[in-house]
């Protein structure tokens, strides 16, 4: 049994089984919603094991997401229904609420609270009547509606991984900061001592120090937090034992070759929201719903083609924040070469080399994280153009 299977098997309380962590639900065993014929032994291998690999999170989502899970369930139950038939729910319902309706006898002595029960009933019949009759669903709709919401837990899934390791980079700099309030600490513990310093500053060197391993705890916190929240939308239990996989490079060359006003017609092609609208139109039978969704289909249209811009104007900026944290890293790499120099020469103090070494990580992490914060802007507009532009 591989680590992950493991993992996914220690779900099962008292015969129910632990869904991402969410909800217990009744599944069988080693919940997921493919068959194993879906995918290779090895395919089925790598979902299982107890190692998150970036390329896997749609595959994870899919199969072991609890939200997907529930919506394949009732998409099984829904699978046949016409607008039709969901427009005779409603009618069936105020048909039923028409036939209990008992309107009181004018001398009846409670008169009043009857006739205003009985008003109330017949509006609410009255409502779902018209509901009935501004009905745009049919298992078309669920459908899309269900798709929709799995590829925005896959980029939900995405953004907190690449969050994940932009946190972990940052703990780098919150460690070089509690180290430089140490050690700014202990110099003025010494200055004190030669009477060049002050018990105030001593202590307000204290609390520096206090502050930055407050903050440094804090964000070790996040970090274990924010795995945890990724693990679960995965499907492993709760505590498991995982590997976070590393992150893809960004394609930067990729980048060049947009052509954003080709992709915006594709984003109106695939996008899901448009999509429902254009099936809700198509069902719609009253004339004052298909103006409204003929409405709404301009509006998401044009929202659409502002969101595949939006995310291309970031996507560009985030190269550039990128393109100058990695030349400011090249020059504090070439200051470190030198002070390492200078101080094996001695014509440096070892707290200017601190310096400068403390600068340098403090580069290493910003050209980091801002590679992630590329990564992020590629694949929010990727999934703009795949079908999740906002449309609103």
């Amino acid at each position: 049994m591989t680590g992950k299977n493991k993992s996914k098997n220690q779900r099962f309380i008292g015969g129910l089984v632990v869904l991402a962590g969410v909800s217990l639900l009744p599944f069988p065993v080693l919940a997921q919603q493919s068959p194993e014929f879906a995918y290779s032994e090895e395919k089925w291998a790598t979902l299982r094991d107890d190692k998150l690999e970036f390329d896997e999170i749609g595959d994870l989502i899919h199969e072991y997401n609890n939200t997907v899970l529930q919506n394949h369930i009732s998409y099984q139950k829904e699978k046949d229904d016409t607008r039709e038939d969901l427009s005779q729910d409603y009618y069936d319902a105020a048909d039923n609420i028409y036939s209990n309706i008992q309107y009181p006898d004018p001398d009846d002595s409670e008169y009043g609270s009857r006739m205003a029960a009985a008003l109330r009933s017949q509006i609410q019949a009255e409502q779902l009547m018209e509901q009935g009759d501004e009905n745009t669903e049919d298992s078309e709709t669920k459908k899309l509606g269900y798709d929709q919401t799995e590829h925005n837990l896959v980029l939900q899934a995405q953004e907190l991984m690449i969050d994940y390791w932009n946190q972990y980079y940052n703990l780098d700099s919150l460690r070089e900061r509690k180290n430089q309030a140490e050690m700014n600490y202990q110099s003025e513990q010494t200055r004190l001592h030669a009477g060049m310093s002050t018990q105030a500053k001593v202590l307000e060197a204290r609390e520096a120090v206090s502050s930055a391993e407050a903050s440094l705890f804090s964000a070790e916190s996040n970090l274990q937090k924010t795995k945890e929240s990724l693990c679960l939308m995965l499907g492993w239990a709760y505590g498991a034992d995982v590997e976070i996989g590393d992150l893809p490079e960004p394609d930067l060359a990729s980048i060049e070759a947009i052509d954003v006003e080709t992709d915006i017609l594709t984003a109106l092609d695939k996008n899901y929201s448009l999509k429902l609208t254009g099936k809700r139109l198509a069902n719609a039978r009253t004339e004052t719903v298909k103006k409204t969704l003929t409405q709404t289909q301009k509006n998401q249209r044009e929202a659409i083609s502002t969101n595949v811009k939006d995310s291309y104007t970031s996507l560009i900026l985030a190269r550039s924040n990128y393109e100058q944290a990695a030349k400011a890293f090249e020059l504090e790499q070439s200051l470190m070469d030198s002070a390492t120099r200078k101080l094996q020469a001695g014509t440096i103090t070892q707290n200017t080399y601190q310096a400068q070494q403390s600068s340098y990580l403090m580069a290493e992490t910003a050209v980091k994280t801002q590679k992630l914060d590329v990564l992020k802007a590629m694949v929010d507009y990727r999934w703009a153009v795949d079908g999740l532009a906002s449309a609103s």
